[in-house]
């Protein structure tokens, strides 16, 4: 079953993103330009929060070690990073974001 639960709203999410949880899961909010992006909320390099770190050119910098993700695809794109973090399906409407589940 895929649902469709709302986290949050546009405004909430700040330059350094925001944490929610959904179900079991810690996700990351993040805003780059108009859109919305939402990916795991531990780096998979150390499992630290990802909260607090910066888009830069597509990607999502972690605060703690500067290892960047694809924030489309969750690609880890620099070291110490070497495997990918999830992402997931986001939608924003009325300016309620909303984060699929499945």
């Amino acid at each position: 079953m895929t649902e469709w639960i709302e986290v949050a709203k546009i405004d909430d999410i700040g330059p350094g993103g925001l944490t929610v949880r959904v179900g079991e899961e810690e996700v990351l909010l993040v805003r780059d330009g108009d859109k919305v992006y939402a990916l795991a909320g531990l780096c998979s390099h150390q499992e630290m929060e990802l909260q607090g770190g910066h888009v830069e050119g597509g990607a999502w910098v972690c605060p703690h070690h500067g290892a960047k993700f694809d924030l489309s695809t969750g690609d880890a794109l620099s070291m110490p990073a070497i495997e990918a973090i999830s992402v997931f399906d986001v939608r924003v409407e009325a300016g309620k974001v909303s984060v699929l589940i499945r």
